[in-house]
């Protein structure tokens, strides 16, 4: 968190979600698998907001989220077929970002 001046301020953030333990996933898609293991990290997000306060009773947010996939992700989604169209498995390669982005603009009576 940080204020640049009165009025201003900025808050960033990096969250990583993953599993203690993935035996039990290791365990149900072990034919898929064939012995590899499934990582721990799932998600890995970075975020943050600007925020400026114009006066008491008006401010304007600026807010955002990077999201991409940990390794355990990236595992499981080579299991799943993301061509149905298609004959045969065509396997996802878990490299796509999930972005977000808003604007917010917020008055107080």
């Amino acid at each position: 968190m940080a204020y640049l001046a009165k009025g201003h301020e900025f808050v960033g953030w990096y969250v990583c979600r993953g599993m203690v333990n993935t035996t039990l996933l290791a365990v149900a898609f072990a034919p898929e698998l064939a012995g590899r293991g499934i990582g721990t990290a799932q998600i890995h997000e970075l975020g943050g907001y600007y925020q400026w306060t114009v006066n008491p009773y008006f401010d304007i947010r600026l807010a955002g989220n990077l999201a991409f996939l940990g390794s355990g992700f990236k595992d499981l989604a080579r299991l799943a077929d993301c061509d149905l169209a298609t004959p045969g498995v065509q396997a996802c390669d878990g490299n796509n970002l999930a972005l977000k982005g808003e604007v917010r603009f917020r008055a107080r009576f």
